[in-house]
């Protein structure tokens, strides 16, 4: 579940005394994932170490997500209609941690608030 990921980000983050992922050192986040690969221990999981499996894991996420009762709320309140689906595109990481120069987020290819 997702909120046992956020619970440990959140423990490194109250341990740093920083409130943005952002504000975390590398070893800071190599402390991370170290707590998120416990994630999946504790629950009887492996953590998929193959690049190519995780890209298909993330990009049915997405899939997976259309549906998911956020996506089918946001779409209704924000009265987008006859959609067929979503799409994933797969570009490049960006390094949205490098400082306050650096960031990520979600670009949209119409006005989510008019459509």
């Amino acid at each position: 579940p997702r909120s046992l990921f956020e619970d440990e980000i959140d423990d490194v983050k109250y341990e740093k005394g920083v409130f943005e992922d952002s504000d975390l050192s590398v070893e800071d986040l190599q402390e991370v994932v170290k707590r998120f690969k416990g994630v999946y221990k504790n629950n009887n999981l492996a953590f998929p170490e193959d690049v190519y499996e995780q890209l298909s894991l993330a990009i049915g996420a997405v899939f997976k997500g259309w549906m998911g009762a956020r996506a089918v709320k946001y779409r209704e309140v924000e009265n987008i209609r006859n959609l067929l689906g979503t799409a994933v595109n797969v570009q490049a990481m960006v390094f949205g941690n490098m400082g306050d120069t650096s960031g990520t987020g979600v670009c949209f290819t119409r006005d989510p608030n008019d459509g």
